[in-house]
């Protein structure tokens, strides 16, 4: 199965962008009614990669369990 490319024209993708940039913390919540906390390093066409506590080794979260993401503080 081929992914497809990150399309940064898209607003959700530009201000997942913002967000990486200001280091802001996110909280997602998980199509399993899981919930992460942490901050946003990079995305890519499949996954997020979270830094849940500072210097820790990144998560990786499949965009198709995400379900909403919303900035903290």
């Amino acid at each position: 199965m081929e992914t497809s490319p990150l399309n940064p024209s898209l607003p959700g993708v530009r201000l997942l962008q913002h967000w990486i940039r200001e280091q802001r913390p996110l909280s997602l919540d998980l199509v399993s009614h899981g919930r992460l906390e942490g901050r946003l390093v990079w995305q890519d066409s499949e996954f997020l990669a979270l830094e849940i506590e500072p210097q820790s080794e990144l998560t990786l979260v499949n965009r198709q369990h995400v379900c909403v993401i919303r900035p903290l503080g």
